[in-house]
């Protein structure tokens, strides 16, 4: 199926059958990506009274019991209940089916060369996306006007579908910088293929997150002027067949009435009309 939409006084059409998920697909008897030490994602037969949820059990019907940590076990979205005590659901935050987005591939570089910031302050060996790179990337669709951005880093091995996050393999984050700019784009969607966008052990400050939500450093209350509206998805995966550019996103959630939630995002690919 094809339909076509204008966004800024300009026609696209969108090819429904060419779309792309970006969810990381999770394996409960397999590799599973894995970030902050948690236990693994698992599932196990119900089993009530003299019911047992497995045919291969003799039991009547499968009934799984899902154990898992959405914020660390796959591809996942957090509102921003996340960093606050006020209730901000994520099953509440997708207010149209259709976001204007934009992919854009950036390399991960060494903190100490960007000369921008992070609290608490860059520690040796820390990775960031840059300001300065992202402003590079997002020069040709700047105009676009995008409300979802989607970052891809490079190198985009297959591996970030079960690669497993730790103190031997810290993942790269945002610069303060960079996630200014991110606000400045006035992004309401923002979904990256790194398990935070903060570093992961930060000595509890979540410094991007509160700059995404305009949530006060050091408080975990929300104000007249925090952006309870947007959304933060990590862990994705966006494969190589996807090219940066203009895209509409679909991004599918689970309602939920908690911080957070597995979530399965897809990308329609755009062409002028």
């Amino acid at each position: 199926m094809k339909f076509e939409f204008e966004h800024l006084g300009h026609k696209y059409q969108v090819r429904t059958d060419a779309a792309t998920s970006l969810a990381i697909g999770l394996d409960f008897d397999g590799p599973q990506p894995n970030h902050f030490g948690t236990e693994r994602a698992s599932r196990q037969p119900l089993q009530l009274g003299g019911f047992v949820g497995d045919t291969q059990q003799g039991g009547s019907c499968n009934v799984d019991v899902i154990e898992m940590v959405p914020h660390c076990n796959g591809t996942h979205t957090e509102s921003a209940g996340h960093i606050v005590d006020d209730d901000v659901f994520v099953g509440s935050m997708v207010s149209q089916a259709w976001y204007p987005a934009v992919v854009l591939t950036l390399p991960t570089v060494p903190a100490g060369e960007t000369g921008e910031t992070y609290r608490p302050e860059f520690a040796e060996g820390d990775r960031v996306i840059s300001a300065g790179l992202l402003e590079e990337a997002l020069s040709p669709h700047a105009s676009l006007e995008p409300t979802a951005l989607i970052v891809r880093t490079v190198p985009n091995e297959g591996s970030k579908a079960s690669r497993v996050y730790g103190e031997q393999n810290p993942p790269p984050f945002f610069s303060v910088e960079a996630m200014q700019r991110v606000n400045q784009m006035k992004i309401q969607h923002l979904l990256v293929d790194l398990p935070s966008v903060d570093r992961m052990h930060d000595d509890g400050l979540l410094t991007c997150h509160h700059l995404f939500w305009n949530v006060p450093e050091g408080t975990h209350r929300v104000t007249d002027d925090s952006w309870k509206d947007k959304t933060i998805t990590e862990m994705v995966f966006v494969p190589d067949r996807v090219e940066d550019g203009f895209y509409l996103l679909n991004l599918q959630l689970p309602a939920f009435f908690t911080d957070a939630a597995p979530s399965r995002p897809i990308l329609f690919p755009c062409q002028p009309v």
